[in-house]
């Protein structure tokens, strides 16, 4: 009788994890190709909504906040969920995460080609770069505290885009599909954006978890390990990623 009302009292916790709606924060406004806003649907798409309507057995809602606060309220347990590299983490200990989903990487951009034997350390010069305002970058940072690189900040990636090509600054560093989807606007219509052959950042992307969903992260990681091993992950980053009009040297 005993060993009968554990059974039931198991399952019936089972039951109720898998009814609860789990939150899971975006950071506003999103990221093009993995998760963002489209006005015209009304409604979160991407390569994480993706990911997560091929699970039936997960509930769940998305819910906007800024970049910092969605991580506090992942820490605070306000939030369930959130897309972040755990390399970004302030506080990884707190947290567990997915395999990664992709390898999420950066590029100085130019609107030349760069010399074949491209290197920032042996540059003689002193360069500047477009940033994004308050954006921190750890493999640049060297450079920036020795002057040899100097930050030209904006508000937003449009914005580095445009001083880039305006000739405000000599580089722009920026992740590989933000640079992608931002040239095919109008504005740069024409024009052609070459980035350096190695990235100066490569970081894993991941779904992060509060450290009580270890079942849900078995689940995830299952799906995405499936998605990757098919190939249906490249296929995925392809559908939400335009033409690409951002040239390697």
């Amino acid at each position: 009788m005993l060993r009968f009302m554990l059974f039931c009292s198991c399952l019936f916790t089972l039951l109720a994890k898998a009814d609860e709606q789990l939150l899971f924060v975006v950071n506003d406004p999103g990221s093009l190709p993995y998760l963002y806003f489209d006005h015209d649907q009304n409604s979160y798409i991407g390569v994480i909504p993706d990911i997560l309507h091929g699970m039936q057995s997960l509930n769940y809602r998305f819910v906007s906040n800024s970049r910092k606060r969605s991580e506090e309220q992942i820490y605070a347990n306000k939030a369930d969920m959130m897309m972040l590299s755990v390399a970004w983490l302030k506080q990884p200990e707190k947290v567990i995460s997915t395999i990664p989903i992709h390898q999420h990487r950066s590029f100085l951009y130019s609107p030349r080609k760069f010399p074949e034997n491209f290197s920032l350390a042996e540059s003689k010069k002193i360069n500047t770069v477009c940033t994004r305002k308050s954006y921190f970058y750890p493999k640049l940072n060297s450079y920036f505290d020795s002057k040899r690189l100097m930050r030209v900040d904006a508000s937003n990636h449009l914005s580095m885009l445009k001083m880039l090509f305006k000739k405000r600054c000599d580089y722009l560093v920026m992740n590989e599909f933000n640079a992608i989807n931002i040239m095919q606007l109008p504005f740069f219509e024409g024009k052609q954006l070459y980035h350096a052959k190695q990235p100066i950042s490569s970081v894993p992307l991941n779904i992060i978890l509060r450290p009580e969903f270890t079942r849900e992260k078995q689940l995830l990681d299952e799906h995405i390990r499936a998605l990757q091993e098919s190939g249906e992950m490249d296929k995925l980053l392809a559908k939400y990623t335009y033409t690409h009009r951002a040239k390697k040297e």
